[in-house]
């Protein structure tokens, strides 16, 4: 079986992603950017005063992600950050890892359900590009239902 990072590598080179284009990196830094950002607004802290920082947080992510998906700001890990950033990655997926088992969810099963949903934009294997780059949904695209895992 593959991982979830070949198909994840598998679905962005079928939408015609490919390493080294600075476009491609920048659009994949500002989603994953947006995706922090709604992950900020779910949070709720017990001491009074965070949620405003919390969701000034999110405001700004979001703000930068969809900067960096647009292409009005290009984004770069310098040569001499490549481990630094690697490393990174590496250790949010396994504290995110730790967050889902610790909240009692079935990340595995989410997972595949995810990476499912993707794969439906595909039509023959292919992306959906909308006008402005974006990719769409395909005509078997189906919605992650993620009620099952949590």
């Amino acid at each position: 079986m593959k991982s979830n990072y070949q198909r994840t590598a598998d679905w962005l080179h079928a939408c015609g992603k490919v390493p080294g284009h600075a476009g491609d990196l920048s659009v994949q830094i500002g989603v994953d950017l947006e995706e922090t950002a709604e992950l900020l607004r779910c949070l709720r802290v017990s001491k009074e005063g965070w949620s405003r920082l919390l969701e000034r947080l999110a405001i700004d992510l979001e703000s930068l992600g969809k900067e960096l998906k647009k292409g009005d700001l290009i984004a770069h890990y310098p040569a001499h950050l490549r481990t630094d950033v690697l490393d990174a990655i590496c250790d949010r997926e396994v504290t995110g890892n730790g967050v889902a088992y610790l909240a009692g969810f079935d990340k595995d099963g989410a997972d595949q359900e995810v990476l499912a949903s993707n794969e439906s934009k595909l039509e023959n294997g292919k992306a959906v590009i909308l006008e402005g780059g974006k990719i769409g949904k395909g005509k078997s695209y189906k919605a992650p239902d993620l009620r099952g895992f949590v």
